[in-house]
């Protein structure tokens, strides 16, 4: 019994001395740096060539450091805005949208959006949904965006129709939602 309240003094000596607050910054930290605190969530569906339905209904947490997603902020007042997530370390799986924003206007056009995955046949889907695609319908909401702060809150609605050359099960239609909110680093370029 000695032993055990012996072991349990010692735990609480190193967490007390490493300090609660210091403690709840460093996780804070490693949650920012893992997305968990900015989700991407995707509601994606289609048809394999048996007409089975293939479903990607995930939340991707994973998010790479550097320039891999951001704000690129021009002169004129435009943007041009990436997001991606990830589920796993190597990347394997996950989801983008892209597009430009005027924040004069408010205007969104050259919207893309899509997702990679495993299904559960264990096949690797990849598709996307083009802005200059005519058999897809891309509608962008953008609830905010903050280039001070890098806060972009946005939600995509896709879908195509099966004449849509982007979805790996040629001949199908297919439908997807994005959601994102969460923090990106702005970039200032020039025009």
């Amino acid at each position: 019994m000695k032993l055990k309240s012996i072991a349990l003094l010692i735990v609480l000596i190193v967490v007390s001395s490493c300090g609660i607050g210091g403690l709840e910054d460093r996780i804070n930290v490693i949650e920012n740096a893992l997305g968990t605190n900015e989700p991407f969530t995707v509601k994606f569906a289609t048809k394999d060539d048996n007409n089975v339905d293939i479903i990607d209904n995930a939340t991707y947490l994973f998010k790479a450091g550097g320039d891999s997603e951001y704000i690129g902020k021009y002169t004129d007042g435009t943007m041009e805005i990436y997001i991606e997530r990830f589920s796993d370390v190597d990347w394997y799986e996950g989801a983008w949208i892209e597009f430009t924003y005027n924040s004069a206007t408010k205007a969104v056009s050259e919207v893309q959006s899509g997702t990679y995955f495993y299904n559960k046949f264990d096949d690797y889907v990849n598709t996307s949904f083009r802005y200059y695609d005519t058999n897809c319908t891309i509608n962008l909401k953008v609830n905010q965006i903050d280039v001070t702060t890098g806060l972009v809150d946005v939600s995509v609605e896709s879908s195509t129709t099966a004449a849509s050359g982007y979805n790996k099960y040629e001949g199908k239609s297919m439908t997807g939602t994005f959601k994102f909110r969460g923090k990106l680093p702005v970039f200032e370029w020039t025009n």
